[in-house]
């Protein structure tokens, strides 16, 4: 049988912190599609010299690769957040279970303690625990 040793405050600095820094990841997905866009912008374009820029602006093969980058790890950059609140939301769900477990452990030691002996147990024949 396997032991339990959790320290419910530990957990609940440790899932602070977490949360903390989890928070961030809005501003860490900002700077990431802002460097993204940057990067594609800066990374020079296939117009020949002369030629009038189109008005959207003209992208050459590195700014094209780095679109389909950030467009194939769309998905990958969104399952970060929402995955890292599942784990922090099923971390004190387990802790809070685990502390009403221990919770209805006591009361039923309590109850049982605080029962009336039974004949057996006034004999002295009760089995022994």
């Amino acid at each position: 049988m396997s032991k339990w040793d959790i320290k419910p405050d530990g957990v609940r600095s440790v899932l602070s912190k977490t949360a903390e820094v989890a928070g961030k990841f809005e501003n860490e997905f900002t700077a990431y599609s802002e460097g993204l866009v940057g990067s594609a912008t800066s990374a020079g374009t296939m117009i020949l010299g002369g030629a009038e820029v189109p008005k959207g602006g003209a992208f050459g093969p590195v700014a094209q690769a780095l679109q389909e980058f950030q467009q194939r790890t769309e998905d990958d950059v969104k399952f970060l957040p929402v995955r890292t609140g599942k784990s922090i939301k099923g971390a004190r769900e387990a802790t809070a279970a685990y502390l009403q477990g221990d919770l209805e452990m006591a009361h039923n030691k309590q109850e049982e303690a605080a029962k009336a002996p039974t004949p057996e147990e006034l004999a002295g024949k009760a089995p022994k625990k």
